[in-house]
């Protein structure tokens, strides 16, 4: 039943887990000989981070998006600003979006500064 089990999934196509060797490396570990021994970066979030930290790199991760799309939202709104010659309504649409795009640039930039000042603290 294995054989057949087993030659199923290789003619699939299906990667099979097989054991391998592994090299021992200077800190200790072991690797896998086809990528050798590496260290981890200091700034990549893995098992021994602390939780604080990635919530901290998370949000300023998320005030980055925020701060990129209030800058593009300003843009558009001044864009829309441009072409609204004459057009009351459109007008009003464009200086709306302006105002609030500028709003959510104070609010994400503050966030970030304050993050900033929190990571310092940390």
């Amino acid at each position: 039943m294995k054989k057949i089990f087993s030659s199923i999934i290789a003619g699939l196509g299906l990667p099979v887990a097989h054991a391998q060797e592994l090299t021992p490396c200077s800190d200790g570990t072991m690797a896998d000989p086809s990528i050798g021994c590496v260290t981890i970066p200091a700034n990549v979030v893995n098992a021994n981070t602390p939780i604080s930290e990635i919530l901290l790199k998370v949000a300023t991760l998320g005030t980055t998006g925020v701060i990129a799309v209030a800058t593009l939202l300003l843009i558009v709104g001044g864009i829309r600003y441009a072409t609204a010659v004459g057009e009351e309504e459109k007008l009003q649409k464009a200086k709306r979006l302006l105002f609030w795009s500028t709003v959510g640039l104070v609010v994400s930039l503050t966030a970030r500064l304050l993050l900033g000042a929190l990571a310092n603290a940390l």
